[in-house]
């Protein structure tokens, strides 16, 4: 229990109630245990309050009575002691990677929250029975560092709500709420926020938050070979252009026998795994699909990459044909005469 004894300013009594036909009175409404207690007190001035201010708090209400009509007015009320909801929010998604909450623009991420705090009951104050969710988006610029969570956070919310309830809440998001003039190469930060509200007897404070980080789409192409190619002897050197690779991501340029690339094992011609903290993009050169290709056919390239979400094809198929029979055209010519007489 904590021994707060407040006082009670009784300066917010209307003018009317200062005469001698009016009874005033403050009820005492303990929030943790329930116990309510009327003081009477003067028109003007302070006073101890009747119960000691628990840890729940305390509702204090003004009240005065018209005695002619025996009437009650409530003048105002105040809520007064440590009563300051708590909070937390955990941010997950499909990605396990423990620094930071990270996701893809395309994939889903659950928001849990958890308050504690609330107070409940009639006529309490909004500061006493809800808290704000507000929830904040912060595009990544080319070039330049992370946004600041605070500027974040300081700016207009994507979306707010009201809470008043206690207990767990679990938000399901279905993708990122991040834009792009590309839709797939949108990314940047999703911060979620709650806060206390304000009101005369207390201020705002910023009771949790949570991020999420997401990352662009990846793309892709093949560069030096170009789809329906006739190649004869030497197999050109191929480049691979690879674009918004995601932090955590395997890499691989595969050859297929045939056209199908589906429902078929490729032979890997080239692995590129990625372990990073950011999204990144690469130019790779490959000078092993020459050592790959044993006989003459029709072959596809492919270019895919691998994440915790799924294998994801990084651009068009590049489909060729090798053909290095060397084919040699031979005519035999008999210069003899037999009907030349020497």
């Amino acid at each position: 229990m904590k021994k707060i004894i407040p006082l009670i300013l009784l300066g917010a009594i209307h003018a009317s109630a200062q005469t001698a036909n009016y009874i005033n009175f403050i009820r005492q409404h303990q929030q943790g245990n329930g116990i309510v207690w009327d003081m009477s007190v003067d028109p003007i001035g302070t006073g101890p309050s009747a119960l000691t201010l628990e840890s729940d708090g305390a509702l204090f209400q003004l009240w005065t009575i018209e005695q002619t009509a025996a009437k009650e007015y409530l003048l105002d009320q105040k809520i007064v002691g440590v009563y300051l909801p708590t909070a937390d929010i955990k941010v997950t998604t499909l990605d396990p990677y423990s620094r930071v909450a990270r996701t893809r623009v395309d994939q889903p991420f659950t928001v849990e929250i958890n308050i504690s705090g609330l107070l409940t009951g009639l006529d309490m104050p909004a500061s006493a029975s809800s808290v704000l969710l507000e929830r904040h988006l912060a595009s990544y610029q080319t070039g330049q560092p992370a946004p600041e969570a605070a500027k974040v956070l300081a700016g207009t919310p994507f979306s707010s709500a009201y809470l008043n309830a206690n207990g767990k809440m679990v938000l399901r998001f279905e993708a990122s709420a991040l834009t792009a003039e590309d839709p797939t190469k949108a990314s940047g930060e999703e911060h979620f926020v709650i806060r206390s509200l304000t009101d005369s007897s207390v201020s705002a404070n910023q009771l949790a938050s949570g991020v999420v980080q997401v990352w662009p789409e990846a793309s892709g192409s093949i560069k030096g070979i170009t789809n329906g190619d006739q190649l004869r002897f030497q197999i050109p050197q191929v480049e691979l252009l690879l674009n918004d690779l995601y932090p955590r991501s395997d890499t691989y340029l595969l050859l297929f026998e045939g056209t199908q690339v589906t429902g078929a094992d490729g032979t890997i011609v080239k692995a590129f795994p990625l372990d990073r903290e950011r999204s990144e993009s690469h130019v790779i050169n490959v000078t092993e699909l020459d050592s790959k290709i044993a006989n003459d056919g029709t072959y596809t390239l492919a270019l895919v990459s691998d994440t915790v979400f799924d294998r994801k094809l990084l651009g068009p198929t590049v489909t060729f044909s090798v053909n290095r029979t060397l084919h040699v055209n031979t005519m035999m010519v008999d210069f003899s005469d037999d009907t030349v007489t020497p």
